[in-house]
């Protein structure tokens, strides 16, 4: 390989790592169904934060408004994760999450097992939370839950399960993989 190519490959390389590379957000049409809303996509900004490499978003209403008006679905390359910019005076989850909402929280809960992983944002706090999905039978799962403070905002990304679908569990390893590729805005 020339040396001209071996330089060009560097420089894209440094390129999709963030060297000098700006992001604009996806946007949706605020009059498209929720339903609607899929599309492909390379980024999405959530909060102060830009979580590139996506190739599926959706906007999904936040059931809990004093958290969030809005979650975001993301499907990656490492699965599906759910994202959402907290507000300040975010209520935690304090019953088990169930039925496609995954919960939300501004602080691990109490008994929580942290681990810290640094990302190129800051310091993420990640946990395990339990999650059923209840109709005529309840399976029980475990997301995986990272909690990084940006700009004074908690951003909560967490790598969704769907236990009545045969998904308890969750990479650890993949969660952290997405966070070291999250940028500040």
């Amino acid at each position: 390989m020339s040396a001209v190519k071996v330089a060009a490959l560097l420089c894209g390389v440094m390129f999709l790592a963030g060297c000098g590379m700006t992001y604009s957000r996806l946007e949706v049409p605020a009059e498209t169904s929720a339903s609607a809303r899929n599309s492909a996509a390379t980024y999405v900004q959530v909060g102060p934060v830009v979580i590139p490499h996506i190739t599926q978003a959706a906007e999904k209403l936040s059931p809990n408004a004093d958290c969030a008006s809005a979650v975001q679905r993301l499907t990656t390359s490492l699965g599906d994760y759910a994202a959402v910019a907290l507000h300040r005076d975010c209520p935690a989850t304090t019953d088990t999450p169930q039925n496609g909402d995954h919960g939300f929280y501004p602080k691990p809960p109490p008994t929580a097992k942290t681990e810290q992983v640094e990302t190129p944002v800051g310091t993420a706090t990640l946990f395990t939370n339990q999650y059923s999905e209840c109709t005529s039978s309840c399976y029980i799962g475990g997301d995986e839950v990272a909690l990084v403070t940006v700009d004074d905002s908690v951003v909560q990304i967490t790598a969704v399960t769907s236990p009545a679908s045969g998904t308890t569990s969750r990479s650890r390893a993949d969660l952290v993989q997405l966070l070291q590729s999250l940028r500040h805005v």
